[in-house]
C-alpha cells in the first residue's frame, strides 16, 4: 500500500484572553472518520485492506490507537465471487487463504466499521501497452505513448540505475483518456530527472515505467490537497479530495493497479 490516501492536518486554534480572564476560543470540532486503504496490484498476491480511524490533533499516531480490529469486511470479485476478510494485524484485513489478482477483474469492497458502512469498486487494469517512448533533453523527462483502455488512467515514473534503481517519489501527471479502444492512445510523462542524474555518467541508465490505474485515481490525484505525495492517512483531514470509497464519515482509496516494465529511454 504505497501511494494510497493522504489527509492534511486540521488546525485547532485556542486564543486565551487577558486581564479579565475572559477566554476566547476558536475551535473546529473534530469528527472521527474511518480510513480505508488498499492497492490491488495485478499478477500478484492480494495484500489486504487496511482499516483505521483518524485521530484528533495532538494525539500521537500509533497503529495500536488508529487501527480498527472489529470491522466486518468482504470482497466480491467480478460481481459474483464472495470472499470474507479477517483481521490479521496492524489494521489489515485479509482472506484466510492466498488470493492472486488477475488483470481485468473487478473488485468490490463491502464493509462496516465503528457503525459506519462503506463501499468501493475498482477495476484491475490490464498491463499497460506502451507503443513508444522518448526522452526530452531540454526538460530532462521521459514520455510514453500508451494504448488507451476502458476504465483506466495512466501515469509514469522515472527510474535511474545508480546501482539501486531509484525512482521518482510520485507521478507528475495522471491521464484519463477521452477515447479508448484500438487506435486510441494517450501520452504520459515523468517528472524531471533530478539534477544529479542529468550528467553523462547516467547515459544509458535512465528508464521510464508506466502504470495503469483504475480511472477513479485520476480524480483523486487532481483533488488531493496540494497535489502532494501520500504520507499521513491517520489524522483528521480537510479539503476537497475526492475518494473512491463511499460512506458517511468514511474516506480512502481502494485502487486497482497494473505495473509496466522498465523501459530504457536514455
Amino acid at each position: 500500500m504505497n501511494r494510497i490516501i493522504k489527509i492534511l492536518l486540521l488546525l485547532i486554534l485556542a486564543i486565551t484572553g487577558c486581564e479579565s480572564e475572559e477566554i476566547l476560543t476558536q475551535e473546529i470540532q473534530y469528527r472521527e472518520k474511518v480510513v480505508v486503504q488498499s492497492e490491488i496490484i495485478s499478477n500478484s498476491k492480494f495484500t489486504g485492506v487496511r482499516i483505521t480511524k483518524t485521530l484528533p490533533i495532538g494525539v500521537p499516531f500509533t497503529i495500536e490507537t488508529a487501527e480498527i480490529k472489529n470491522a466486518s469486511v468482504y470482497l466480491r470479485i467480478d460481481f459474483v465471487k464472495i470472499i470474507p476478510l479477517h483481521y490479521d494485524a496492524n489494521g489489515i484485513y485479509k482472506p484466510l487463504y492466498d488470493l492472486y489478482v488477475s488483470e481485468g477483474e473487478h473488485y468490490e469492497l463491502f464493509g462496516e466499521a465503528d457503525n459506519k458502512r462503506f463501499y468501493a469498486v475498482t477495476k484491475i487494469p490490464l498491463s499497460p501497452q506502451v507503443e513508444s517512448t522518448s526522452f526530452n533533453y531540454n526538460g530532462f523527462f521521459a514520455t510514453a505513448i500508451v494504448q488507451a483502455k476502458d476504465e483506466e488512467c495512466y501515469a509514469a515514473l522515472w527510474t535511474v540505475d545508480d546501482g539501486l534503481f531509484k525512482s521518482a517519489p510520485d507521478y507528475f501527471e495522471v491521464i484519463a483518456p477521452a477515447k479508448t479502444g484500438i487506435g486510441n492512445f494517450v501520452q504520459v510523462r515523468s517528472s524531471q530527472f533530478p539534477v544529479e542524474y542529468q550528467n553523462n555518467q547516467y547515459n544509458g541508465k535512465r528508464y521510464i515505467k508506466v502504470f495503469a490505474l483504475d480511472q477513479s485515481f485520476s480524480t483523486y490525484f487532481y483533488t488531493k490537497s496540494g497535489n502532494q505525495s501520500i504520507n499521513n492517512p491517520y489524522v483528521q483531514g480537510v479539503g476537497e479530495t475526492v475518494w473512491n470509497v463511499i460512506g458517511e464519515d468514511v474516506i480512502g482509496m481502494f485502487i486497482g493497479l497494473s505495473k509496466g516494465s522498465l523501459i530504457l529511454v536514455n
